[in-house]
């Protein structure tokens, strides 16, 4: 494991140990014994894909790398160039995985809880990983070096970790420019208000730029509008999975067939197609 993942890691169990404790003292309620432990287990199956799967992704960039005309020397303008245009990817590929069902299958399991805590933010599923790099190439042939793409996300990857908390209520003037536990906790919210906002990395900005930016007001209701019925392993991987194959097998037209995959996740209920 590289000396960044130990360093991130280490600072998320101490702030998930705190917030524990915290939540125990004080009787907040805000962990659920096996909710906790299947996003832990959730997160170590990311983790571990990740760490393995380093290699293929520095293979990947370092191709493109190859046949690219230029080769950008990474000086201290490159990283903030570097820094602004990885900002960007990760708003409009997090947009993509809330809007269009296909990545949503993946990406709705580090949604579907009804919980929010430190610990949610390693709860994923690990196949994402196999293409969502893939949206990330460009930077590759741009002539950003492959090392310095991987450590960048990476960075954007680690900084989710801290704003998944309930405990704090503001970061003061950072509200304004930056990602924040308050502005995530509308991100990961039900509330018809707080549906598909707030999608940044690091910073806001992108949100308030393209008009996806909402402020929390009334409280949050954590979950998604149709909740899983059971919280083991499998259907916070696989439940919206499943239910695509069931849609697609009540599918009477390629026109049916492209929306269950590429329309957004609500299109099934509003059409009425989930009754076909």
């Amino acid at each position: 494991m590289d000396p960044q993942h130990f360093i991130a890691y280490g600072i998320f169990f101490v702030l998930f140990g705190l917030e524990l404790l915290f939540s125990v003292r004080k009787h907040l309620g805000l962990y659920k014994a096996d909710d906790t432990i299947n996003n832990l287990l959730l997160g170590l199956f990311t983790t571990t894909f990740l760490i393995i799967g380093k290699g293929t992704f520095l293979a990947v960039f370092t191709f493109f790398n190859n046949i690219t005309l230029f080769n950008i020397e990474m000086h201290w303008w490159a990283w903030i160039i570097l820094f602004i245009l990885n900002e960007l990817i990760f708003y409009f590929v997090h947009r993509i995985s809330h809007v269009v069902r296909f990545f949503w299958a993946f990406h709705v399991t580090h949604h579907n809880s009804v919980n929010y805590n430190f610990s949610t933010s390693v709860r994923n599923n690990f196949l994402i990983q196999t293409f969502r790099y893939g949206f990330y190439i460009p930077l590759a042939l741009i002539g950003f070096p492959a090392w310095a793409i991987i450590l960048m996300d990476s960075i954007a990857y680690f900084y989710q970790l801290i704003v998944h908390t309930q405990t704090i209520r503001s970061w003061g003037f950072l509200e304004h420019f930056m990602n924040t536990p308050s502005h995530h906790r509308v991100h990961h919210a039900s509330n018809p208000a707080y549906i598909d906002k707030n999608y940044g990395a690091i910073l806001i900005i992108w949100d308030k730029l393209f008009g996806t930016f909402k402020k929390e007001e009334e409280p949050v209701r954590f979950g998604i509008t149709k909740n899983i019925e059971k919280n083991n392993l499998i259907q916070p991987l696989f439940s919206e999975m499943i239910d695509i194959g069931k849609d697609l097998g009540k599918s009477r037209s390629v026109s049916d067939v492209f929306n269950t995959l590429f329309n957004h996740p609500g299109w099934r209920y509003e059409r009425g197609f989930a009754k076909l």
